[in-house]
């Protein structure tokens, strides 16, 4: 299941809290935190698309700052996933994580000046 999180101009995919989810039941020789860092990650994606809903209709600036804030837990979850996840699963869900990243990154580019 892939959640989509639009922004006007955009349909950007964000990562897949089931899948997350899924990857709590983590079946590699991950280290024994990987559990917690895992539910971890998903705790912070359901914020930070709370957040991001929260300012659709706010001032540019409020969604900058949101778009940034969720570039780094993005950037966090991808650490995990490569650290907690192995194989084909690693590379799907890693790999999903770095084109949203990449997403918002000209996101903030095109909108966003500091």
């Amino acid at each position: 299941m892939q959640h989509r999180f639009a922004v006007p101009g955009y349909r950007l995919p964000c990562v897949l809290i089931a899948v997350i989810t899924g990857a709590l039941s983590v079946t590699t020789p991950a280290l024994a935190d990987c559990k917690a860092d895992l539910a971890a990650v998903d705790t912070s994606f359901t914020e930070t698309l709370k957040r991001l809903e929260s300012v659709a209709k706010g001032t540019q600036a409020q969604k900058c700052a949101a778009y940034r804030s969720h570039v780094k837990i993005m950037i966090n979850g991808y650490n995990v996933f490569m650290r907690c996840m192995s194989g084909h699963e690693q590379r799907e869900n890693a790999g999903q994580m770095s084109d949203s990243i990449g997403d918002f990154n000209e996101l903030i580019k095109r909108r966003c000046s500091r």
